[in-house]
């Protein structure tokens, strides 16, 4: 029952209300009852209570209306209040939720700064924020309200591995969005991340850490600093944005001259999606260290997954200034990992990086400068290498060449991360440079030196893991020298373009069509 009075123009309410068996996103909140009176003009007196479900709190104050400001006097007594009811109510940020709060919370004077005084307390509590995927357990942890704001003494989070970060310090309020924040936060061996590509589509995956970061200042211009160590066991995936992927569709492509015939699934919006941090009004200024065994991994195409897995040591300074503009800065010395090509996502080959490499940041951390070696390694017959120098031999003498050996492929490439020079050799391994009386081995040598035959050498044993024979007959045309290309998945799509065109004469394809 609710009654809504006016009295000498002044209004007034009288409620004696309950709620039986809530369900908040199919959530059970148990039962809640609201009285509340208007003993005087300007004054309203309220008393809530909710019970149930593993619930028990009650409310009860009063709310003075005021020509000179409106002030409030309430005291929240909390004897349970379940964190599936806090899950209910979080749409969708927290999930997997256990345990309760307890604790008691007084509001009183001015509405717009009123002072809260009082504690909650984490009562065997789980809960999973969906921005961190990952289970997080605070056992008897102690939030402190008094007046002017939030205080926190060696508030301890517990990861699943019972690794923890505790935070110190205190987050001071004038009002309720007037934040002062004096933050001390520190970890060790802390699972950070544990997300999918589901929840976090630029970047993702596991995060172990240790770290000491402190947050001082006001909320609008805050500084955070501090040191943070990714440790072993972290498996970690950044996203190249793909409005920073370069379009390259190959050499030979089909041309149609009036697309509006074609069907409108071929085609979307190509207008670039500008992207900010999202993160603005702070300064933050953080070395970030990188264990060896931590391994991290660089999306170049997630159209092609052409991708680059590194596991090696940096020391990296990484900032964010209050416009959301991200600076890295440091050199990533490389000790082992893969670069992994794709082909249409159908022909997949790693290739092996050679310590020494090293990425190099100074300014905006797309714009990386790497100089990389990784290796391939086939085997493969050398007859069609060195068909054309064969003539006069018996069928023994040939025979060997029909034989498999070892050769490497080896990939360099150079400059900017999104846009690569890349470049091949292929070699055979030290200690079989002299087989074959080193003619194999002499035929290289003279390969390497003609880009465009290397490069239709390199395509045959990366996709189908043979030499073939060159053809007099076609020209070394093709615009292949300078190979500034985004992915060597996009090499391979050109590669595979250009033979199709010389083989199968008046047929022009484009095997890249996105990727």
């Amino acid at each position: 029952n609710a009654i809504l009075k006016r009295v000498n123009n002044t209004y007034g309410v009288i409620a004696d209300a309950k709620i039986s068996n809530l369900l908040v996103s199919e959530v059970p909140v148990g039962d809640v009852t609201i009285k509340a009176t208007n003993p005087e003009t300007g004054r309203f007196d309220l008393d809530v209570n909710l019970s149930g479900a593993d619930n028990n709190l009650s409310a009860v104050g009063y709310f003075i209306a005021g020509d000179g400001g409106n002030s409030v006097n309430v005291r929240t007594d909390v004897q349970s209040l379940s964190m599936k009811t806090i899950e209910a109510f979080s749409m969708g940020q927290i999930s997997e939720s256990s345990g309760t709060l307890s604790g008691n919370l007084t509001i009183q004077g001015s509405v717009s700064t009123p002072d809260i005084t009082g504690e909650l307390v984490f009562n065997d509590v789980y809960v999973n924020p969906a921005v961190l995927n990952n289970r997080l357990h605070l056992n008897n942890e102690t939030i402190q309200f008094k007046p002017g704001g939030i205080w926190f003494n060696s508030f301890t989070l517990s990861d699943s591995g019972q690794n923890i970060a505790t935070i110190n310090g205190s987050v001071q309020m004038k009002k309720f969005s007037d934040f002062v924040f004096d933050l001390q936060v520190e970890a060790t061996d802390f699972l950070l991340l544990n997300t999918t590509s589901r929840d976090n589509k630029n970047y993702y995956g596991r995060m172990i850490i240790d770290s000491r970061i402190n947050v001082n200042g006001p909320m609008e211009q805050s500084v955070i600093n501090g040191r943070m160590r990714i440790k072993r066991g972290s498996n970690f995936t950044f996203v190249v944005p793909e409005e920073r992927l370069t379009t390259d569709r190959g050499e030979d492509e089909v041309e149609f001259n009036r697309p509006e015939t074609l069907s409108p699934i071929l085609y979307r919006d190509e207008k670039p999606e500008v992207h900010a941090t999202g993160f603005t009004g702070f300064d933050l200024s953080t070395i970030v260290e990188i264990d060896k065994q931590a391994t991290l991994r660089l999306l170049m195409d997630p159209t092609s997954t052409d991708s680059l897995v590194v596991r090696g040591e940096a020391a990296l300074s990484f900032s964010i200034d209050r416009s959301g503009k991200m600076s890295l800065t440091g050199a990533y010395n490389l000790d082992e990992g893969s670069y992994l090509v794709s082909l249409e996502s159908v022909v997949k080959r790693k290739f092996d990086i050679l310590t020494g490499s090293t990425i190099i940041w100074n300014g905006d951390p797309l714009d990386a400068v790497i100089s990389i070696n990784a290796r391939y390694d086939v085997r493969a017959a050398p007859y069609d290498l060195v068909a054309f120098q064969m003539s006069g031999m018996t069928a023994a003498e040939s025979g060997g060449y029909k034989q498999q050996y070892p050769f490497w492929v080896l990939l360099k490439l150079r400059g900017e991360i999104l846009q690569p020079v890349i470049s091949f050799e292929i070699q055979l391994p030290p200690d079989e440079k002299g087989i074959l009386g080193g003619a194999v081995n002499q035929k290289l040598n003279l390969l390497n030196e003609d880009e465009s035959a290397l490069n239709k050498q390199v395509f045959a044993l990366l996709v189908l893991g043979r030499f073939i024979q060159e053809n007099p007959l076609l020209t070394a045309s093709g615009g292949t020298s300078t190979l500034v290309r985004s992915t060597v998945g996009k090499f391979l799509s050109a590669q595979l373009n250009q033979l199709t065109s010389k083989v199968i004469p008046g047929i022009e394809l484009n095997f890249d069509i996105q990727s």
